[in-house]
């Protein structure tokens, strides 16, 4: 009854969202030179810190050994790696010359202009780094899927009649 619920609420939720949704998303935001870029790309350290730390933490001190886990750990790679992808994709982006991206109407349109050499290569590479996030929010959700079946599965343990549809 709750899943049902949940499904019917995420949908009126969306279509409120289609229904009101600005024509721009303004999803990439510019930091103004040179703060601004500084400040994110200590984010980006202090990220990477945290999710080491939190990597060395779930390895020395495993708390169990179940799918959950390690699901988690593995989203944690992958923001691990992302985030040192995104790092260096930054400082490779300030190191092009101005006219090196062509920019369009829109970002989709920018491209890339040669000579294509080592660090213009990487920087393209770079860019790719979907590869790299999109697993990591997969394995998290992952994760909170099976630590929520486990919560279930501990809840209905403790008074099955509780959950009798």
């Amino acid at each position: 009854m709750k899943s049902h619920k949940l499904i019917i609420d995420i949908t009126v939720l969306f279509v409120f969202i289609l229904l009101f949704l600005p024509s721009t998303a303004l999803a990439v935001q510019v930091h103004g030179p040179p703060e601004g870029f500084i400040v994110h790309l200590m984010g980006h350290v202090f990220f990477t810190a945290s999710l080491g730390f939190l990597i060395y933490i779930l390895h020395k001190y495993p708390l169990d050994r179940s799918p959950a886990w390690t699901y988690f750990k593995i989203s944690i790679f992958f923001w691990l790696v992302w985030n040192l992808d995104t790092f260096f994709v930054h400082i490779l982006s300030a190191r092009l010359p101005r006219d090196a991206i062509i920019t369009g109407p829109h970002l989709v349109y920018s491209r890339l202009k040669g000579p294509f050499d080592l660090e213009r290569s990487m920087y393209y590479l770079g860019q790719f780094d979907h590869f790299l996030c999109v697993p990591a929010m997969y394995c998290l959700a992952m994760s909170l899927k099976n630590f929520c079946q486990r919560a279930e599965r501990a809840i209905n343990e403790e008074d099955p009649k509780k959950n009798i549809p």
